[in-house]
This record gives structure tokens, C-alpha cells and sequence, in this order.
């Protein structure tokens, strides 16, 4: 029945706001809304900027449902906004690799877990391509590789500590390969009640680790989601920004707006 109530929300949602995407993604109408919200305002943000295309990435591609996903959101957002969308998926092909210590939570992430039917995925993907291997050497040759247009959203959903590490390394491939700010979705952030994820494990002790060592880098919570997005889901805050500092075209203006105050 609550399956049945949420799609019957959906139908009446997208009636009322016809194909105003984030409105759609706003009011949680369209599937997977957090993978909506980072490709459209990468799109969006890559349109201001003055860029033709980009690249949207999922590390840990499992069953392949969320890449069909993205790749569904980046065909709809392409059409919206004009920006061409490139999409990668990132994974072993061959589940979980062994986990290396505690810090990847082994005792509810196992070996193996999450395999993938590669034949069966990529007869069903249309344009998205998959890039497999162990992430810490996939991610050091994915440009020399793929050519990548620049990256401008990512969705992290690789359950370890330490394979979180390695898919950071992503962000910091050359200033021309990424969008200044790089929206991104984080899966495991979050404990539950059988894994305690805490800031010293897991996804957590990941990303302090990466912006201790990058003090030009900051990969942070968007704060507002939650507040301006409503009814509220937990993936409001799941949503992160890759921010670098030091990119050239960190401060280039992407509001234009008319700010004087009249009285």
C-alpha cells in the first residue's frame, strides 16, 4: 500500500508541475531524486560556466540499477539544459573486494558482496560506460583512458573506508577535467542500527582524511537541502559539495544577477 500511495504522490506531482525537472526532483517525483539533483545543477552549473558537456560518475555500480538510473536522469537533464552528460560507472565487477581492516566495517560489508551480471548490464545500458577493476587503479587512468568531458557530479556508494579513499583521488585530476565545484552524492554516510559508522570508520574517516591532506580541496555537506527541499528525505543530506579552491575558475561568476537595492 505505501509503494502504491508514493506512486500515486508521483503521478499527481508531475500532473501538476508538467517537465519542471527540479521541481520534479524537489518534490521527490522522479526515481532516485538524489541522482536528479546532482546531474541537473552540474549541468546547470556547467551551462553558466559556458561549457558544452560533462561527466557524471557512480563508484559502485552493484546490480547496475543506479547506473540505468543516471543514465535515464543524464538523457533528461541533457535535453533540459542543453549540456551534453557523459556517464561512468565504477566498479570490480566482481563485488566487495577483501576488506583491509576495521575501518571497512567487515562486519556488514563482506567479501563479494553486490556482484555483477556485467553481460546482462551492458545489454541494457544505452550510452553509460563501465569501468572496471579495483577503484585505486581504474580512477588513476581514467583520463588517459576515457578522455572524460569535465567531471561535474559524482555519487560515491562504495561501502568501504578504504575504497572511499581511493575514489576520492578522482577529484583531484586535472583543474580542466572537473567543474570547480563537483556535486556529489555520498551513500554510506550515515550509520544504522547494525553498522556504526562514526568519524573514525568508514566513508566518514574517508572524506577528513582527504580534506586534511587537501587544503585546497573540501569535499562538505550542502546545508540548505533539507530546509528548501521538502517533504524531506535522509538523501537532503547526502548531498555534498567537491569544492576546489584553487581552480581557475573557482571565482568566475555564475549568478549574474542584478543586486542593487532599490527603495
Amino acid at each position: 500500500m505505501i509503494g502504491r500511495a508514493r506512486q500515486i504522490r508521483k503521478q499527481l506531482v508531475r500532473a501538476f508541475v508538467g517537465e519542471d525537472y527540479p521541481r520534479l526532483i524537489r518534490h521527490n517525483a522522479v526515481e532516485r531524486p538524489h541522482y536528479g539533483y546532482i546531474v541537473f545543477h552540474a549541468a546547470d552549473l556547467a551551462r553558466r560556466l559556458g561549457l558544452q558537456k560533462i561527466s557524471v560518475l557512480e563508484f559502485g555500480v552493484a546490480g547496475g540499477r543506479g547506473l540505468l538510473n543516471l543514465e535515464h536522469h543524464a538523457d533528461r537533464v541533457s535535453k533540459i539544459t542543453g549540456v551534453g552528460i557523459e556517464v561512468y560507472g565504477f566498479d570490480t565487477g566482481m563485488g566487495l573486494p577483501p576488506p583491509e581492516d576495521y575501518r571497512d566495517l567487515p562486519y556488514i560489508w563482506q567479501e563479494s558482496n553486490f556482484k555483477m551480471d556485467q553481460e546482462a548490464l551492458k545489454k541494457r545500458l544505452t550510452h553509460a560506460k563501465l569501468v572496471l577493476g579495483l577503484v585505486k587503479e581504474t580512477v588513476r587512468d581514467f583520463v588517459a583512458k576515457h578522455d572524460p568531458a569535465p567531471i561535474g557530479a559524482v555519487s560515491f556508494d562504495l561501502d568501504y573506508y578504504s575504497s572511499t579513499r581511493d575514489a576520492l583521488e578522482i577529484l583531484l585530476v586535472e583543474p580542466e577535467r572537473r567543474l570547480p565545484r563537483i556535486f556529489a552524492y555520498l551513500d554510506d554516510i550515515y550509520s544504522s542500527d547494525l553498522g556504526h559508522v562514526t568519524p573514525r570508520t568508514g566513508v566518514p574517516l574517508a572524506l577528513s582524511e582527504f580534506n586534511a591532506a587537501h587544503p585546497d580541496h573540501e569535499v562538505a555537506q550542502l546545508t540548505h537541502l533539507e530546509f528548501a527541499y521538502g517533504p524531506y528525505r535522509m538523501w537532503q543530506r547526502q548531498i555534498y559539495s567537491c569544492s576546489s579552491f584553487a581552480h581557475p575558475r573557482y571565482n568566475q561568476d555564475v549568478v549574474k544577477a542584478d543586486r542593487q537595492l532599490r527603495l
